[in-house]
């Protein structure tokens, strides 16, 4: 009987060890893990379409002729006035400026026969260089967010300027490059005050503001999460836990996302959440 004795002792010991262990374990705090947070605020969103545009003069006047060419009296670079007299040719046609402006490609010589009709290449052109504009060449899916009228930025090196879509072509035209051929619709953006220091023929960076939404509830975008099924949801931080909450989302700009659906102003959210994150998980904000 004593080692039937000795057996249940051993048993007890180790039914009671195992509840102690178990009645520790459920006592003992799940470890927090650090998190950076933020508050869903209101905010004006502004969507937009960001793309390269290049710098042009609104006013250009190129010169195709024929003959024997008598005099140019212009040098690139000239300031002339509308009426000056560009080209001259042996019979006695001589061609004029039609505004005032700089000469910025001279072909022509004196004595030489003007084959510019033939080699598309200018005898002579000029430009109006204080009315510049910028021109970009869209996409067909960007085409459908571009309508004259919405504002733009436009920006070069350290220095931006305000701009407005002021012409949008009819139709769509052929753009031909070393490696491919693609269809672009022309558009158009007007400087709002006249630019300093800009150069035609350089190109731009443009911002065109698409879509606005003003005063809306939103989130940084590090905070958006999509799940399998491509539905955006985040992380709010209820009791110091990160809980999985499913949103509808609108707009957004390169910083905020607009949120129709889900959440509430100053609701907590995780900002960047890693795989160490999932639904119930313990957290503490920085």
């Amino acid at each position: 009987m004593n080692w039937k004795k000795g057996i249940g002792i051993v048993i007890a010991i180790a039914i009671i060890a195992f509840i102690f262990y178990s009645v520790v374990n459920s006592n003992t705090e799940e470890e927090a893990i650090t998190v950076q947070t933020a508050k869903v605020s209101q905010e004006t969103i502004k969507e937009t379409l960001s793309t390269t545009g290049i710098i042009e003069s609104t006013q250009t006047q190129a010169i195709f002729g024929q003959g024997l060419i008598q005099d140019v009296p212009v040098s690139v670079g000239d300031a002339i006035e509308e009426g000056d007299n560009l080209i001259s040719y042996s019979d006695g046609t001589n061609r004029t400026a039609d505004f005032n402006g700089t000469v910025t490609i001279v072909n022509a010589k004196n004595g030489q026969i003007d084959l510019s009709s033939q080699n598309g290449e200018p005898a002579v052109a000029i430009a109006d260089l204080n009315d510049l504009q910028v021109t970009i060449n869209l996409s067909k899916s960007d085409a459908a967010l571009i309508e004259e009228g919405q504002v733009a930025l436009l920006m070069t090196g350290d220095n931006s300027f305000n701009g407005t879509v002021s012409h949008i072509d009819p139709t769509a035209s052929t753009v031909t490059s070393p490696t491919s051929t693609s269809m672009v619709l022309k558009s158009i953006v007007s400087f709002d005050t006249p630019p300093e220091d800009l150069f035609v023929g350089f190109d731009i960076d443009v911002d065109v503001t698409t879509n606005t939404a003003e005063n809306v509830l939103a989130i940084p975008i590090e905070a958006l999460l999509y799940d399998e099924d491509n539905k955006p949801y985040v992380y709010v931080v209820e009791n110091e836990k990160a809980i999985t909450t499913p949103i509808e989302s609108g707009i957004q700009s390169a910083t905020h996302v607009e949120v129709t659906d889900g959440l509430t102003l100053d609701d907590t959210i995780i900002l960047s959440p890693d795989d160490t994150i999932s639904d119930g998980t313990m957290v503490t904000s920085e």
